[in-house]
């Protein structure tokens, strides 16, 4: 009876010999001398090859009709014999080559195909599974005569036609793995240069990238994780394309970059779904400008923008001029104007809003990132009669502030803030800072909350501290003082009040604390 088994072991015992074989084969090859004659090399091959069908002959196979095992005919396994001769004789060409010249080849084709420079620190070797190869480590990457980058490991496949002419090998596709690039801002030349170049059929790509950002006194600006890059040809639309897959500050990010060599128009695709941000655009420019327009879906919410790329400064600016900005590349610093009709308060405070998710990425806490966001909104849901918010978050040297925080509540008071800070540490991510209520008509407030006339006492100001929890959803209030003087009782109030742990942002749980607040001040 047939025993499955068995039979899988004898094939594992085939496939286990054949690679030993070839390991056994190469040992020999490189342990042998110089000098000795590459026929001899061969016998050695043949030899290897003989003993190895010499067993092969005796295994059985399996009839299906018949239900028996017979023996191998000795014609049919010496014709295999022959055949695997041939096969691994070719294949194993290369093997042959002398390899400093190779170096020469394959530094020069690199050059002339994909504008890319290299040198070899090592030695080169020859690999033939999963198909005809050339391997080497520590590989340098030029770029205007310097050193771009580093790859630990990297492959060359080369094409399998005409092994016979070794000065003319042609390679097919190219592993850059576990490379990384010390990266300057005339250095990103080298990378579209790449894409630029019409003569990329095959695929260069990049495993395990690090990409140092580095300013011109070599000081480390910020770095990018890069899972995986490459460029490559789309032979249907007739496309160059690179394609990324890329952290910043730990924030996923996924870009693909399209040429077009017709007309030289680039498509540019870059989305990451931690921060909700989708933009696509297409770029024309000319010898010193560069333009286009982007659509950009931000927070579910789709925006067009134009924008210009001069003398290392973009500048953009929405359709509907609510949105714009200036970018410098040379020094870095970020500007923007953001305009609001409305927005939702759950993309603020929720503890899945995109502010947590920006903190926790720690996108914003670079040390080397310069930026001011100046927002205006005129309405945020489930705030009635809060309108017309204005501030501008600032981030310098790994600190993120706001300035100038003004809004207006119901046309009677008017609430305002010099400064608030963004604290992301090991307590929790929070909002803390000062915060002043200026009461322009305070009788229109104490009617509107209801509150008794015999604890309607008149003053013009509040000033108090707080601390706003983003995961908790709490918000702790002391240090109060009415027309700039202290008040114990109402501080007991709030210490009292902080303990009890209630949201401020439900309307009936915000009304009964004002009531109870004038309450107690009014003795």
């Amino acid at each position: 009876m047939f025993n499955q088994n068995t039979f899988k072991k004898k094939l594992q015992k085939i496939l286990l010999s054949i690679n030993r074989l070839i390991g056994s084969f190469f040992d020999k090859f490189r342990s042998s001398n110089k000098h000795t004659p590459i026929k001899k090399k061969i016998n050695i091959l043949d030899n290897k090859i003989e003993n190895f069908f010499d067993k092969f002959r005796g295994f059985k196979k399996y009839n299906l009709s018949k239900n028996k095992f017979y023996y191998l005919n000795n014609k049919i396994a010496l014709s295999i014999a022959l055949l695997l001769i041939l096969f691994l004789s070719y294949f194993l060409i290369p093997a042959f080559y002398d390899k400093n010249e190779m170096k020469v080849l394959l530094k020069n084709q690199m050059y002339e195909k994909y504008e890319i420079d290299i040198n070899f620190n090592e030695k080169i070797k020859y690999g033939l599974f999963p198909k005809p190869f050339f391997y080497t480590k520590n590989l340098d990457i030029n770029h205007e005569s310097k050193i771009l980058g580093n790859s630990d490991y990297v492959k060359f496949y080369i094409s399998f036609r005409n092994f016979f002419t070794y000065k003319k090998p042609k390679i097919k596709d190219i592993i850059f793995q576990n490379t990384e690039f010390n990266i300057r801002s005339g250095d990103l030349n080298f990378f579209l240069k790449t894409l630029n170049n019409s003569e990329i059929e095959n695929k260069v790509i990049f495993k395990k990238v690090k990409v140092f950002f580095k300013d011109k006194n070599d000081q480390l600006l910020f770095l990018s994780k890069v899972k995986k890059f490459n460029f490559f040809y789309d032979q249907k639309k007739k496309i160059q394309k690179f394609g990324s897959q890329l952290e910043i500050f730990n924030t996923p990010f996924n870009l693909i970059v399209t040429r077009n060599n017709s007309n030289k128009r680039k498509d540019i695709k870059l989305n990451s779904k931690k921060i909700r941000l989708n933009i696509e655009t297409t770029i024309e420019h000319n010898e010193n400008d560069i333009k286009g327009i982007f659509d950009l879906k931000f927070i579910n919410k789709e925006n067009l923008f134009n924008y210009l790329v001069k003398e290392k400064t973009l500048t953009f600016k929405s359709e509907d001029e609510k949105f714009k900005g200036i970018l410098n590349l040379k020094p870095f610093y970020f500007s923007t104007d953001l305009n609001f009709n409305y927005i939702s308060q759950k993309k603020i405070f929720n503890s899945e809003s995109l502010i947590i998710d920006l903190l926790d990425s720690e996108l914003l806490n670079n040390s080397n990132l310069n930026a001011v966001f100046n927002i205006n909104i005129s309405k945020i849901d489930k705030f009635e009669y809060l309108t017309n918010f204005i501030l501008s978050i600032q981030l310098d040297d790994g600190r993120i502030f706001m300035n100038n925080f003004d809004a207006e509540w119901n046309e009677s008071v008017l609430i305002k803030s010099n400064e608030i800070e963004f604290l992301n540490d090991e307590d929790g991510k929070k909002l803390i800072g000062e915060i002043v209520f200026t009461f322009n008509d305070v009788e229109k407030f104490f009617r509107y909350f209801q509150i008794k006339r015999n604890y309607r006492n008149v003053f013009e100001e509040i000033k108090l501290d707080f601390a706003y929890d983003f995961i908790q959803n709490k918000i702790i209030l002391n240090n109060l003082q009415i027309d700039q003087k202290s008040s114990k009782k109402l501080n007991v109030f709030l210490d009292q009040y902080n303990q009890k742990n209630k949201n401020l942002f439900n309307k009936v749980t915000f009304r009964n604390f004002i009531k109870d607040f004038f309450q107690t001040y009014a003795g």
